[in-house]
């Protein structure tokens, strides 16, 4: 359980019975809205941990559900029946298997208006007993379909949901099934295989082209631990860190750890205009908006030439590239600034420009077999005796490139000098007189 409080205007992660996941800012005095499965007031949780199970009452307060069950409670079906994983049902007739996944009218003995009176008037709970109780096909079920059966009926009735802080997994849970393209595809497995690649570590100096939102930086700062910095790259006049805004990072932390610079300023930085240094006497006199606006100058001047400073003299401890551009003229500008036997990890949506790439860095000294990999893991459904993967689960997670920062020396190896044969012996002729006619040569070596 996470001893964490549930802040005011922070975002939560919401754990919904149907599978849905929500993440939603919670303002003190306002109503959080669930859709078909009611809204509560924000200030019932504020200031509770996180983790907890909540349901939902017709008042729109909540009441804290303490027990292990979590969202789900447990099952009608009692476990003593099944031993070995046999079923103890007999298995149903033929007649008997159509309509079992649907409530029509013939197994079915509910109304859809005796169901909706019933949402409006009795629990969660009370309404899924109720159903199973006029299903007339249900004890004709296997223990298996009665254990869908419920399941289904508690994604679809059970008024409750778990509030949970959000971190970087999470937020790749939700825009997986929201807009997967926004964090470039990204999935828990790759993002632990970057991190540990990259080596990301509490108090180390780092270089990334974040495309995905702000996420893999928000990933970093979550490994560094508020120690650290991260040269943000950015491809356009201000930084993209919409997603990182959901993991709930203070202000003051952001801008001490994330230093931004666009691409322009990296690779021309001449031409960043000089700043010029005013004495107390003229600040005093300037009105109160131009000075803080001096000030804030003089910092992101300071700032930049910090950057440059680590740039030149090659100071960073790692490199992460998560983008779509041509990464050749990135990494020939950015090699450089890294310390010896360092990581260089680039993430790519698809496998072909990560090869090209690779056999780039195969040819450059600077860098230390390349080597390309994947990470995918494949969801299960998990019931007793019944685990298999799941049919309808998503493809995908990218490719990683991985190198190590090597620095080349022109130093050649000792040993044993060979004596190489002399081939600088001439060779002599001799005339030998014969008669007048000819003349006969001999070459001695």
């Amino acid at each position: 359980m996470n001893e964490d409080v549930i802040e005011p205007n922070n975002y939560v992660f919401i754990r919904l019975p149907s599978a849905t996941l929500r993440i939603t800012k919670l303002v003190p005095n306002s109503t959080v809205y669930l859709g078909k499965f009611g809204s509560f007031f924000a200030d019932d949780i504020i200031g509770r941990p996180y983790g907890y199970t909540y349901e939902i009452k017709d008042d729109k307060h909540v009441d804290t559900l303490y027990s292990s069950e979590g969202l789900f409670p447990s099952s009608t079906v009692d476990a003593d029946e099944e031993e070995d994983g046999e079923e103890t049902d007999s298995t149903p007739a033929p007649e008997d298997i159509l309509g079992r996944t649907s409530d029509d009218t013939g197994v079915q003995k509910l109304s859809m208006t005796e169901i909706e009176a019933l949402k409006r008037t009795a629990s969660g709970e009370k309404i899924i007993e109720t159903v199973i109780k006029s299903h007339s096909a249900f004890e004709k079920k296997s223990v298996y379909s009665q254990e869908k059966y419920k399941r289904r009926k508690q994604q679809k009735f059970l008024r409750r949901f778990t509030p949970c802080s959000v971190g970087s997994c999470e937020v790749i849970e939700y825009f997986q099934y929201k807009d997967h393209h926004r964090i470039l595809e990204l999935t828990a497995e790759s993002l632990g295989l970057i991190m540990s690649l990259a080596n990301i570590r509490p108090g180390g100096k780092y270089i990334t082209i974040d495309e995905t939102g702000g996420l893999v930086a928000g990933a970093m700062m979550e490994r560094m631990g508020g120690e650290g910095m991260i040269m943000f790259v950015h491809e356009n006049e201000h930084p993209n860190l919409d997603v990182m805004k959901y993991m709930n990072f203070s202000e003051a932390m952001v801008e001490h750890m994330i230093k931004t610079i666009n691409l322009l300023q990296l690779f021309h930085p001449e031409e960043e205009e000089e700043m010029k240094i005013l004495s107390e006497d003229i600040l005093s006199k300037m009105k109160s908006s131009r000075r803080g606006q001096y000030y804030r100058r003089l910092a992101r001047h300071i700032e930049l030439q910090s950057i440059f400073q680590h740039i030149s003299e090659g100071l960073f401890d790692g490199l992460i590239l998560a983008t779509t551009l041509q990464t050749k003229l990135l990494l020939d500008k950015l090699i450089p600034a890294l310390q010896g036997s360092r990581q260089l990890v680039i993430y790519n949506t698809a496998k072909e420009p990560l090869v090209t790439t690779s056999h780039d860095l195969m040819a450059d000294l600077r860098v230390l077999a390349p080597t390309i990999l994947e990470s995918r893991v494949r969801k299960f459904q998990v019931f007793p005796g019944r685990t298999h993967p799941e049919m309808t689960s998503k493809s995908g997670g990218g490719y990683v490139l991985w190198g190590t920062r090597v620095l080349p020396s022109n130093v050649q190896a000792g040993g044993k000098k060979r004596r190489k044969p002399n081939r600088e012996k001439s060779a002599k002729i001799t005339k030998i007189s014969g008669t007048e006619e000819e003349d006969k040569m001999e070459i001695v070596a």
